[in-house]
């Protein structure tokens, strides 16, 4: 793997047939999980996949979509355009030095710009493909179900804190809050999410659990590698 510690020089004699960045987001996740959760769990997860495909590691974008949480503490968004922007020059910039497959991994489920970006990016640039893994974490493994309650799991709940619990448990507080508003998630389009639940929880973050994080984890890793290698061998 390459990453922000190699040189150019060493970056541009290893040929690095396809490049990976993560988008995480600087938000509030309840009162139990840091604000920085989506990036810190992106940078783990590109870190792996980028390893495992012997890929360019892009460092992951801290700032996304986020206004959908308001003012509620420590939370900095993005507009659209400008999340558009940034991956386009980055794309850009990689595409310049012959670097013709970029694998987005998105952790922060309000990206929808995500898409058209991309889809802009194939067309301008034919000889380039720009793709993105699903940001829906794996439910299930060989071992069977792993959540006990996914359905109803949307923002600092189960799933995020057993990310965490495994990546980094040190960041879990315990006082976690459960809510679940009895709305459906497109009404994060139009109000902010503390009119919903006031502390900013969307699911069951007491049924959070370390060994829930790493299997899900471990199979997205597995997951979004494979498909990664399934459509850049398309393209060749």
């Amino acid at each position: 793997m390459i990453d922000k510690r190699s040189t150019s020089q060493e970056i541009s004699s290893a040929h690095p047939g396809i490049a990976v960045i993560g988008i995480g987001a600087i938000e509030q996740h309840g009162r139990h999980l840091p604000v920085g959760t989506d990036w810190m769990i992106v940078d783990e997860l590109s870190r792996r996949v980028a390893h495992e495909l012997n890929a360019l590691l892009i460092p992951a974008i801290p700032f996304s979509m986020s206004e959908c949480h308001g003012a509620l503490g420590g939370t900095v968004w993005l507009k659209p355009a400008t999340l558009s922007a940034v991956l386009q020059d980055i794309a850009s910039s990689l595409h310049a030095q012959g670097i013709c497959n970029l694998l987005v991994l998105n952790c922060h489920g309000g990206n929808f710009i995500l898409e058209p970006t991309i889809q802009a990016l194939n067309n301008k640039y034919p000889d380039m493909l720009v793709v993105m893994a699903s940001d829906l974490w794996p439910l299930f493994d060989s071992q069977g179900p792993i959540f006990e309650k996914p359905e109803v799991d949307l923002h600092a709940g189960e799933i995020e804190t057993s990310i965490q619990l495994y990546l980094n448990s040190e960041s879990v507080g315990a006082d976690r809050v459960d809510c679940v508003p009895q709305v459906g998630r497109e009404f994060l389009d139009y109000v902010t999410i503390d009119l919903l639940s006031p502390d900013g929880v969307w699911g069951s973050a007491s049924k959070g659990d370390a060994q829930k994080g790493a299997r899900t984890f471990i199979a997205q890793v597995m997951a979004v590698t494979s498909f990664a290698r399934q459509a850049f061998a398309r393209k060749s």
